[in-house]
This record gives C-alpha cells, sequence and structure tokens, in this order.
C-alpha cells in the first residue's frame, strides 16, 4: 500500500498582458468572454496545481479550480488537507477525503474554495494510484484510453455577428462539430449573434449556448421561447446558481434542452436540481465537484435519472486530461467541453500536450490521467516559486 509522504498546492497565474505586451493590448473578447466578466474583466487564466508523493517516490498531480483567485484553495490545501493526509495510507481517495468533507460541510463550506481543494486533492490521488500501477486512469476506472464526444467553446462576446460567424466557422475548419456560443446581453444582441453563427455553420453542426446565469426567470423563459428556428441543443446556465425551482421554472417554459450545473459543487447539490426537474444536462467541473470521485458519481447520478452528463472543460491540462480520463469510464456522459479561450496553463504548460482527433480530445495511453506538467515550464507560471521537491526535479530536468 502507498502512503503520503508530501501533499503542496502551487497557486498558478498566466496573465493575458504578458502574453500581448500589456493589458492595453489585450483583446475585448477575451478580458469580457461572457456575461459574467462585464463588471470584473478577466485578466488571466489561473489555477491551483496540486502535487501528492507517495512513501516510494510515485507523484500524481491535480488541479483545483482558480477564479476567482487561485490562493484561496492553495491555502487551504497547504494549511489544512495536506497536515491530514500526511501518512495516511492511499486507498479510495473518495472514501480518504470523506472526513475532510463533512468537516467543511460542518463548517459551512459547501461550495467554493474548500471543495474546490478537495477536488484538487482527489484528483492527484487517483493519478498516483494509476501511476503507481502503471495504467491510464480511465482503465483503472473501469474504462480505456481513447476518444471523447467533444464540443468547443467558447465563440465568446463578439462586438458584431460577423464576428461570431467567424469565429464559428474557424472552429468548423479545425474539425470541431459542435459549437458553444456565449449569450447573455439581451434578446435582440442574443439572436442576431445566435442566427449569424446557425448560417455560417449550417444544420449539421450541434450549436449550444451559454448564458452564464445573466438572465432572470422572465427573461430567461422570453429568450427561451425565441430559440425554436435554431435548433438550439441546449441553453445554459440562464439564471444564477442556488435556486433549483428557478431554473426549473425555466425548463418547464422553455422549447429547448436546459443545461447547468458547472457552478454546483456536491454531488447533493446535483442531485438538487435532478430532484427538481431542472435540467436536461448536468455539467459538473472536475476541479470543483469532487474530483475524479465526483464526476464518476455524478455521472452515476445521470445515468440513475435519464439525463445526461456533459462536463464543463475550463483548466489547465491537468483538469482536461483528468476528465478526458474519466469521461471514458463514467456512465451518461454526452460530451466534453474543449475550451479554447487563451490558456498557457492549458496549452503550453503540459509533458505531453492534449491531443485532438477528428474533432474529439483524446485520454492518451499513459500512466495516470496523461496530463503531467513540464516542471522546467511550470515555474513560470508559479506565483510563489515551485516547492522544494519540484525545484529539485526542475535542477534535474536541466532548466
Amino acid at each position: 500500500m502507498l502512503k503520503i509522504s508530501r501533499l503542496r498546492a502551487i497557486q498558478l497565474e498566466a496573465r493575458f498582458a504578458d502574453v500581448f505586451g500589456g493589458i492595453d493590448k489585450v483583446p475585448a473578447e477575451l478580458l469580457a468572454p461572457a456575461a459574467h466578466f462585464r463588471r470584473i474583466p478577466r485578466t488571466g487564466q489561473v489555477a491551483t496545481l496540486v502535487v501528492v508523493e507517495s512513501d516510494d517516490g510515485a507523484i500524481g498531480y491535480g488541479e483545483a479550480f482558480g477564479l476567482p483567485h487561485a490562493g484561496a484553495a492553495t491555502a487551504i490545501i497547504n494549511g489544512v488537507i495536506a497536515p491530514a493526509l500526511i501518512g495516511a495510507t492511499i486507498a479510495d481517495p473518495r472514501e480518504m477525503l470523506g472526513d475532510l468533507e463533512r468537516y467543511f460541510t460542518a463548517m459551512g463550506s459547501t461550495r467554493g474554495p474548500a471543495i474546490e481543494a478537495l477536488s484538487g486533492v482527489d484528483i492527484a490521488l487517483w493519478d498516483l494510484k494509476a501511476r503507481a500501477a502503471g495504467l491510464p486512469l480511465a482503465t483503472l476506472l473501469g474504462g480505456s484510453p481513447g476518444p471523447v464526444a467533444t464540443y468547443v467553446s467558447p465563440v465568446g462576446f463578439q462586438d458584431h455577428p460577423d464576428k461570431s460567424a467567424r469565429a464559428a466557422r474557424a472552429y468548423l475548419d479545425q474539425g470541431y462539430t459542435a459549437i458553444k456560443l456565449k449569450v447573455g446581453r439581451g434578446l435582440a444582441t442574443d439572436i442576431e449573434h445566435i442566427a449569424a453563427v446557425r448560417g455560417e455553420i449550417g444544420p449539421g453542426a450541434a450549436l449550444y449556448l451559454d448564458a452564464n446565469c445573466a438572465y432572470d426567470v422572465a427573461t430567461a423563459i422570453t429568450v427561451a421561447k425565441a430559440l425554436t428556428p435554431y435548433d438550439i441543443g441546449w441553453f445554459e446556465e440562464p439564471v444564477p446558481p442556488d435556486d433549483p425551482q428557478a431554473l426549473a421554472a425555466v425548463r418547464k417554459a422553455s422549447p429547448v434542452p436546459i443545461a447547468a450545473g458547472e457552478n454546483d459543487f456536491t454531488l447533493d447539490a446535483h442531485a438538487r436540481l435532478v430532484a427538481a426537474d431542472a435540467v436536461d444536462f448536468l455539467q459538473p467541473n472536475i476541479s470543483r465537484a469532487g474530483g475524479v470521485s465526483g464526476l464518476m458519481a455524478i455521472g452515476a447520478l445521470c445515468a440513475r435519472s435519464g439525463i445526461r452528463m456533459a462536463p464543463h472543460g475550463v483548466g489547465t491540462c491537468v483538469a482536461v486530461s483528468a476528465a478526458v480520463h474519466t469521461c471514458r469510464a463514467a456512465p451518461a456522459v454526452h460530451a466534453y467541453e474543449a475550451n479554447r479561450l487563451l490558456n498557457p496553463l492549458r496549452d503550453n504548460m503540459a509533458v505531453r500536450p492534449l491531443i485532438t482527433e477528428g474533432g474529439q480530445l483524446v485520454a492518451q495511453n499513459a500512466p495516470g490521467h496523461g496530463g503531467e506538467p513540464d516542471l522546467g515550464r511550470l515555474s513560470r507560471y508559479a506565483v510563489n516559486g515551485l516547492g522544494e521537491t519540484e525545484e529539485r526535479a526542475h535542477v534535474h530536468l536541466g532548466a
């Protein structure tokens, strides 16, 4: 049996200003790609990297969701979770983390950084177990490596419908066959961009919409009723989270399917959406909804309930790789989101780059989840530097 000898979280940040040579040079569609970034701009990509090491030297990597600030989950892992787990024997990660989840729940922390921190540790533990066994994570979970049905996002907030159409066309030219468009700017503006994108991609490509919680119930219903001519695959997060009954009211009146769940953190929270008849698709994020264990449990919930799971795809190479492997084993998976918003933490940091074939992400046939970060490249994004073990590995690699 493996025993945890070290557990550490590293805060990561990749600033758009560094990519473009100044914040004033960052394109507007990056600073405000969706409804919830209009008041507080998105200035870069952030995440918490989790590194767990066993007593025999095996290493696993996980990720805790970073937005709006990765410092909180980083501090919780280093200050609370790591002291509780170091020295523990690695068995089933969900069971290992059960006491900590109950502790955070008793403290009122059923949403946000505490659960995201646990999610990142869960991913790292599963990666360590799979790498120690010499197995791909998908195989360890009862599936196999291979492609996962994928849709691409985002066609973000463009200032003219023609630009939205061109952005969608660019994704088709890359081989994707399903596209997600950001909406939430009012009925008239939304419909202009929806019509332009549908006209550009034609009837053969799937088109999904994401409002990022922009509307109240009445407005969401008005928008939903206007979507019938456009063959929409789902209308995502039309209203804010935390009110399943409000979302259920939208779904009852909507002629198109409703999707939600990326802003829910626990199996119970996702179960409440199902119990309220609020969703046709659940969209958990692996780095905030319980990690690998959480995604497997939510997939089982979907299978029992007759609905589909379409996991949220925002993250670094670690979270994306772990999610793709988990999707190869979890039940009721409809598709995984290939988020293509500029993200050096996803595209420039991996030892083994993500693979897309025929518009589908691929769970690679390698030990673990395959998203191991290159420590030399990682160092430039570590806010407070690498840990001692990572620095030693960095030097060993000749960086």
